[in-house]
């Protein structure tokens, strides 16, 4: 089973091309903020550990996240392999998912500057019903402000400010960069620029994925 792990900071297009990824090579795509929704969604006894650490105004523990990661690799349906994003996160959770094996493991960092990020969030845009992700850029919806898969009306995050994407932006640098110079020691990171078209960097990845 094949294991790639896509690091990127916010607005670098990791989602889009882990879900180019799924498509192509049917792998599962593996999103801490889908299962965490999910557990949530279910009121699972791990959905209620997550909404009580929420309601106090504090982040989600590693052990949580690495469980529910743990518990979704281990499913039926993965077989082929599966895209992380979105984790790991942290060294502890680099840990956490040390002990899971896989017989190929593939970390891709998509690189892109300041600059780029802030204007792509900005131009960015999604679906109130279906999460689907828009980008009044380069990735245009085919009706203004209407989603091509559910015909929903598209919005802007409330957060999708610059000074918060900002903060956003130092946090992850903070969090994740001891995670890439793991895997940079380990030899086993690819590292892309994620300025380029969405286009270029897929055929990027695909050659490294094949």
């Amino acid at each position: 089973m094949k294991r790639i792990i896509l690091f990127g900071a916010p607005g670098s297009g990791k989602g889009t091309q882990a879900d180019k990824i799924e498509r192509e090579f049917s792998f599962k795509k593996i999103s801490t903020g889908d299962l965490i929704r999910a557990e949530v969604h279910k009121k699972s006894v791990i959905g209620n550990k997550i909404e009580e650490f929420s309601s106090r105004g504090l982040l989600v523990p590693d052990e949580i996240i690495i469980e529910m990661v743990k518990n979704r690799v281990l499913s039926d349906d993965i077989k082929e392999g599966y895209i992380l994003d979105g984790f790991p996160r942290t060294l502890d959770q680099v840990k956490g998912l040390s002990t899971v094996p896989a017989e190929e493991e593939m970390a891709v960092f998509l690189r892109v500057n300041e600059d780029i990020i802030v204007k792509r969030i900005l131009s960015r845009v999604s679906c109130e019903n279906c999460g689907n992700i828009f980008n009044t850029i380069f990735q245009i919806p085919a009706k203004v402000n209407v989603c091509d898969n559910c015909g929903s009306a598209l919005t802007k995050r409330n957060d999708d400010t610059e000074d918060i994407i900002k903060k956003r932006i130092v946090i992850y640098r903070a969090e994740t960069l001891p995670v890439i110079n793991y895997y940079r020691g380990k030899g086993n990171l690819h590292e892309l620029d994620a300025s380029k078209d969405i286009n270029t960097v897929w055929k990027e990845i695909r050659e490294l994925v094949k």
